[in-house]
């Protein structure tokens, strides 16, 4: 009898979307697919089709709630508030109206019409290359699939089938499955779609279950019953691997788990070098959800709040008490450490689809950030109040984005002011005080550093477009990538021009770009005396403990060295030899 050949060893390479290390069994999620026909009707049926359209929404706000009322009690506040976004999406009043007009006017079915809408607002939101509006499209075709369904009068199987513990493959997974997922039995899930900052990946952190996705065709390769290793850390996905690829992730698990249970205790420990500098570790956010990770992790504040979602998740501008929610609600949270929050950095490649935008050949050097806003007063002046009413828990702080030139503070500075007496006049509390910091990203700002310290409170250096910007390199086009080095010298130089001229006038100084959660370059940067490192949420214990592990003293010394190199390589090895001979462990 001839025996089965063993199936070949498939490396898959995706985002690392919540850590950890398994190893298990594949249980493949077959794909909801939902169809929607046209179909005319009677003018005598219009009237009950636009029933049957209110009826499936009501029946479909009712199955929302008790998908976040699992959600609070699985993950918590987080994951109650993921489903407030998804009923905000469902119960939008531009795309409701629009779909029982359109009903009417083209005597057309309401699961067509509802689809035709959707997709108008959803193609709008795929234009912004962004992993994090991308995140959203998936929230909105979860509340399209249900809505349609319920129009439909049909209903969804469930997640069954899965009887003993396996690590679950899908094309991708939306919210209302991931929160489903039986943590007894879900030890872990790999997906082809999805993004870091999708809904499903923020849950997966949240329940703690390791997760790989956007492997782009993991759900085609994968069979059930087939062996899986997820690496969660790395954003790699195994399928059937060889026995030696098995032993050296059995090791890898081992390590991994007992270097979790090492970084945990440091949650609560100061971030402070071994002769007592201190140095503030804050949090990067996309958006509130991520709040309770960041505070899990150990974050002492948040260095940078990204207010674009509010904005660009909808069809029309944000209400100011709705805004003025959001921003009060993670400053609770916060509290009592700073929330930072950047005003509006919309442009480039993030365009609301109710804003008509000009045509520019190179928008990342165009009408964005504090441009639009100065250009735009009556959407600034909204956000700010918003932002100022916030502020009454005595921790918000205001960054300004996109900062070229003094002119630019000085108008956005009085745009405050008038905004503060519009509050003042109403009687309206706010923190009359409120710190006002700029990001410096713009080598023009750079340049200009201690006069711009003169003007304001603070200084937050943004390394993602600070680097693109000074090395003429767009960070999204794969022919210049070569050009986007990782500690670029040029860059390194400038970072500690802007160090030294905000202290030299009192200021404080942070980081808040992807550099600053850089393993590689925290030695560098602890040595060039920044104040502060606003990191992604899950890399503050790892940047901690490199900071607890060495001298302030010792760091400025590595800097010093590494800012007398001359090309990115030659940093690139000298931290890397630094970083194995001071903790004997290898850095990608």
């Amino acid at each position: 009898m001839k025996r089965n050949s063993p199936k070949k060893m498939i490396k898959l390479e995706g985002i690392a979307a919540s850590p950890g290390i398994v190893i298990g069994q594949v249980f493949k999620l077959t794909g909801d697919v939902i169809k929607v026909e046209e179909r005319d009707l009677q003018p005598d049926e219009i009237s009950q089709e636009i029933k049957n359209f209110n009826k499936a929404l009501e029946t479909t706000k009712r199955q929302l709630f008790d998908l976040q009322s699992q959600a609070k009690t699985k993950i918590g506040k987080e994951g109650e508030q993921i489903f407030d976004a998804h009923q905000m999406l469902l119960e939008d009043p531009v795309i409701i109206k629009e779909t029982i007009d359109l009903i009417k006017k083209l005597a057309k079915n309401a699961d067509f019409v509802y689809y035709q809408v959707v997709q108008k607002f959803q193609k709008s939101l795929e234009k912004v290359d962004d992993e994090f509006f991308l995140g959203r499209v998936a929230d909105l075709k979860d509340v399209k699939r249900r809505l349609i369904r319920n129009i439909q009068g049909g209903k969804k199987m469930p997640l069954s089938g899965l009887t003993q513990k396996a690590i679950v493959v899908a094309n991708d997974l939306t919210p209302s499955e991931t929160v489903l997922l039986d943590k007894q039995k879900v030890m872990a899930f790999a997906t082809d779609r999805g993004g870091k900052n999708s809904h499903a990946a923020i849950m997966a952190r949240s329940m703690e279950i390791p997760s790989v996705v956007g492997t782009n065709d993991i759900s085609e390769l994968a069979s059930s019953g087939d062996t899986l290793i997820i690496d969660g850390i790395n954003g790699k996905a195994i399928l059937n691997p060889t026995p030696s690829s098995l032993n050296k992730y059995l090791k890898k698990r081992q390590e991994y788990d007992e270097e979790t249970k090492q970084l945990s205790k440091l949650k609560n420990l100061p971030s402070r070098s071994l002769d007592g500098k201190d140095i503030e570790l804050s949090a990067n956010l996309d958006f509130p959800d991520e709040v309770t990770s960041a505070i899990n992790y150990g974050a002492r504040g948040v260095g940078l709040f990204r207010t674009e979602y509010i904005y660009l998740t909808r069809e029309q501008l944000p209400a100011l008490e709705e805004e003025h929610r959001e921003y009060a609600r993670v400053a609770k949270k916060v509290a009592p450490h700073p929330l930072i929050i950047r005003t509006l950095d919309i442009g480039g490649d993030k365009n609301p689809c109710y804003i008509k935008f000009p045509e520019e050949e190179n928008p990342v050097l165009g009408w964005r950030g504090i441009r639009f806003c100065l250009e735009n007063p009556k959407i600034f002046k909204s956000q700010l109040n918003a932002i100022l009413q916030a502020s009454v828990s005595g921790n918000v702080k205001i960054l300004l984005p996109m900062i070229s030139c003094l002119e630019e503070v000085h108008q956005a500075k009085n745009i405050i002011d008038q905004v503060k007496g519009e509050l003042l006049s109403k009687k309206i509390e706010f923190n009359e005080n409120i710190e006002i910091g700029i990001m410096i990203e713009v080598p023009s700002a750079a340049i200009m550093a201690e006069h711009l310290a003169e003007e304001v409170d603070f200084l937050s250096i943004g390394t993602n477009d600070l680097i693109q910007y000074t090395l003429a390199a767009d960070r999204g086009n794969q022919h210049v990538a070569n050009l986007s080095k990782r500690l670029p010298p040029s860059v390194l130089r400038i970072i500690k021009n802007v160090v030294d001229a905000g202290h030299k006038k009192g200021v404080w100084v942070g980081m808040c770009g992807e550099m600053a959660s850089d393993p590689l370059a925290t030695l560098i940067l602890l040595g060039l005396d920044l104040d502060e490192l606003s990191v992604s949420p899950a890399a503050l214990p790892e940047i901690k403990k490199i900071i607890r592990s060495i001298s302030y003293t010792d760091a400025q010394k590595i800097s010093e060295k590494a800012l007398q190199m001359k090309s990115s390589e030659q940093i690139e090895i000298y931290m890397r030899n630094v970083f194995y001979t001071r903790f004997k462990k290898k850095i990608v």
